[in-house]
């Protein structure tokens, strides 16, 4: 039987911190970015959002519940939306706006852009995306 030193294990205990801080750094961005693969190839998709009568974004429910406080709300709770395959946002009347919000929640591209665009859209429509700014 081979006996270790309390220095040795404490090597191996911070070489296994330090991998495991790398890995899943890695892990996220692999993780985001198969995400956006899925989300433009529209595979696995779940749920429709309507932007106008013909622009439809498709999403995936658990991405954009993940996402926002708001799309949590209303495909967890009881609103229409949660038994319903569309969302229909047409109301917001920004398809373009919209369809930069799902597409950064996706990607992560366009922070800034994102972050001002999101501000007007949230303060008219009242989506809580603030936990990613």
């Amino acid at each position: 039987m081979v006996s270790l030193s309390s220095s040795h294990y404490l090597e191996i205990a911070e070489n296994e911190a330090f991998l495991s801080q790398f890995c899943a750094s890695e892990y996220s961005g692999d993780l985001l970015h198969n995400l956006s693969r899925l989300y433009a190839d529209e595979c696995f998709c779940d749920v429709e959002i309507m932007v106008s009568p013909e622009r439809l974004i498709r999403a995936h429910r658990c991405v954009l519940s993940a996402a926002s406080p708001y799309f949590h709300a209303m495909l967890t709770g009881g609103l229409r939306e949660s038994r319903s395959d569309v969302i229909d946002m047409r109301a917001v009347g920004a398809p373009h706006i919209i369809e930069k919000l799902v597409t950064f929640i996706y990607t992560g591209h366009n922070y800034n852009q994102f972050c001002f665009l999101s501000k007007f859209i949230c303060v008219y429509i009242n989506i809580d995306l603030t936990a990613l700014w």
